[in-house]
């Protein structure tokens, strides 16, 4: 059964592929209806406004013409409905016709006949504003063993003007990159990062596409440093105040090129005269500040005692 099949098979696959070609040719030249959603392309707004309604991106229309057109019209997708704005100042409702309905390809045999929906599309026009707002990396960073992100994560640029409705730019706080991971870092790293668009549909005008994140990555030392002074804060006018003993000593880490560049004054000591509670003259645990990107760790002594001199300046202390 299958020798009979086989036999002259390239007579006969073309034969089939000419009789396919003239069905096809034969049966596109047939009129038809074809219903095809295009896109609404808004026109002739004034630069002053800016649509704060939700308008819909796409319209579906019944196109009627010869097949081998529609087909055309189909695959290029080059037809639009033109919405005019230019006789809308703050509102209005705009009923979609066919005389709206643009086929860039005139020679086209194709008849826009009716847009089906939406058919009327309500208008609502605020004045345009533009605000400044900053720019939120979501990025994750990670390191090799023994180095450290010293400043976090650096943007140039780190905000952007948007344009649009003012009662929406009020409710953006910032502006949000994507998320991207960057390991294994062993050195100062820079990349292009893209922002989180908004949507067409609200209208808001964001230029800026991309940022550059910057992370300065350095190897992890230690330092300790000596006789920092500790000093007393929140005290009463009437009294002075001092820390006994005056100094302490600590363990600092982070960056080396940062811990190298780092004074003493650099890192303070406090003791909180607001947290004693009567009579409570020893035991006082130091507030440590240092700089972004510094820890510290074995701050010795680990507690204090406060030694009060009142008007007659005789000390009073545990």
């Amino acid at each position: 059964m299958k020798k009979p099949l086989l036999e002259n098979y390239r007579i006969k696959l073309v034969v089939l592929t000419v009789a396919i070609v003239f069905w096809f040719a034969v049966v596109t030249e047939n009129d038809y209806s074809y219903e095809l959603d295009i896109p609404i392309v808004v026109t002739n707004l004034l630069p002053s406004k800016t649509p704060s309604s939700h308008l819909p991106a796409t319209a579906r229309v019944r196109f009627e013409g010869r097949g081998k057109a529609l087909l055309a019209l189909l695959f290029t997708r080059d037809a639009y409905v033109e919405l005019d704005l230019a006789a809308v100042r703050n509102s209005a409702a705009v009923e979609l016709e066919p005389s709206m309905v643009h086929v860039p390809r005139r020679n086209l045999p194709v008849t826009a006949r009716q847009v089906l929906s939406p058919n009327t599309i309500a208008i609502k026009l605020s004045n345009l504003h533009i605000r400044t707002v900053p720019i939120k990396p979501m990025i994750e960073i990670g390191t090799q063993p023994g180095y450290t992100v010293v400043g976090g994560v650096q943007l140039a640029p780190d905000s952007v003007s948007l344009t649009g409705p003012e009662e929406l730019l009020q409710k953006i706080l910032a502006v949000l990159t994507h998320k991207q991971s960057y390991q294994n870092l062993h050195e100062k790293f820079s990349a292009e990062v893209e922002l989180q668009a908004f949507p067409d549909s609200t209208w808001i005008g964001m230029p800026l596409k991309k940022t550059e994140i910057t992370v300065d990555v350095q190897k992890i030392i230690e330092l300790n440093l000596q006789e920092i002074p500790v000093r007393v804060k929140n005290a009463p006018p009437h009294l002075r105040v001092t820390a006994v003993p005056s100094t302490l000593s600590l363990t600092i880490e982070g960056g080396e090129h940062l811990l190298l560049s780092l004074k003493r004054e650099d890192v303070a000591a406090y003791l909180d005269f607001s947290h004693a509670q009567d009579n409570e003259l020893e035991g006082h645990l130091p507030e440590i500040v240092t700089p972004p990107g510094v820890r510290y760790r074995n701050v010795k002594p680990a507690s204090f005692k406060l030694m009060m001199e009142r008007g007659n300046h005789a000390p009073s202390r545990n």
